[in-house]
């Protein structure tokens, strides 16, 4: 039951309750938490206090709900170094991954051509894929290439080959930096579809420029990702 007096929301209560079962292994990730009949129950509450707590719950990442399944404890996030070039098709070889390709289309995307210092009667190719980790979609990405950087890039297996590697090995434009910029976004219906959450799910907005040895921009790439199941960090150092 909750403390009537202790001076906390009924639902932080409960949130703190169950968060502390989450994080001592009580609930196992991948287990169901119990359902909001039984927290009902258990708690003495209301529904709406019970459902505010689970939403404090998923807006951590801790959990996921889906639609006539209830609500599961979530795996440990995959922790990624800020300082790190990033590449999902090359990172965590031990996890069980793949891509799904939405397709490779022509595209007049403004943003692009400016990050890839192109004039407007320069043609960008996009590549649009969403990156799985054991069969649940975690990010759906966005490859811009000037177009005569890639020639019949539609005829190379984009779903199981890098990028990069492509770039690097196939087409001989060897990588020399890339720069990044991180934002948050919440995700609207069309992404929170493809990524099978619910919508309004706060994720990462990651935007990348690589250049290749001679400083020409050679991609341009949009990331959504998804919040509860990656985290981004920075290794500080004092001098």
């Amino acid at each position: 039951m909750v403390e009537k007096d202790s001076g906390f929301p009924y639902y932080i209560q409960i949130y703190q309750k169950l968060r502390e079962r989450i994080l001592i292994k009580e609930y196992l990730p991948g287990e169901p938490i119990p359902s909001e009949n039984e927290l009902v129950k258990e708690f003495g509450v209301t529904r709406a206090t019970v459902r505010n707590a689970v939403k404090k719950l998923q807006s951590e990442g801790l959990i996921a709900t889906e639609k006539g399944k209830g609500s599961y404890v979530n795996h440990p996030k995959i922790e990624q170094s800020l300082f790190k070039f990033y590449s999902f098709g090359r990172d965590h070889e031990e996890l069980d991954k793949d891509s799904v390709l939405l397709g490779i289309k022509e595209s007049h995307d403004v943003e692009a051509q400016r990050a890839l210092v192109l004039s407007g009667d320069q043609h960008i190719k996009q590549i649009t894929r969403i990156r799985r980790m054991d069969g649940v979609p975690v990010i759906i990405e966005n490859s811009y290439l000037p177009a005569d950087l890639v020639p019949d890039i539609e005829s190379y297996d984009v779903e199981r080959l890098s990028i990069y590697d492509l770039l690097e090995h196939t087409y001989g434009h060897g990588i020399q930096r890339a720069k990044e910029y991180l934002e948050t976004c919440i995700t609207d219906p069309a992404i929170s579809e493809l990524l099978e959450v619910q919508e309004g799910l706060s994720a990462f907005l990651i935007k990348r420029i690589t250049y290749d040895r001679k400083g020409r921009p050679i991609e341009f790439r949009v990331s959504v990702i998804r919040s509860d199941k990656f985290t981004f960090s920075v290794d500080l150092q004092l001098r």
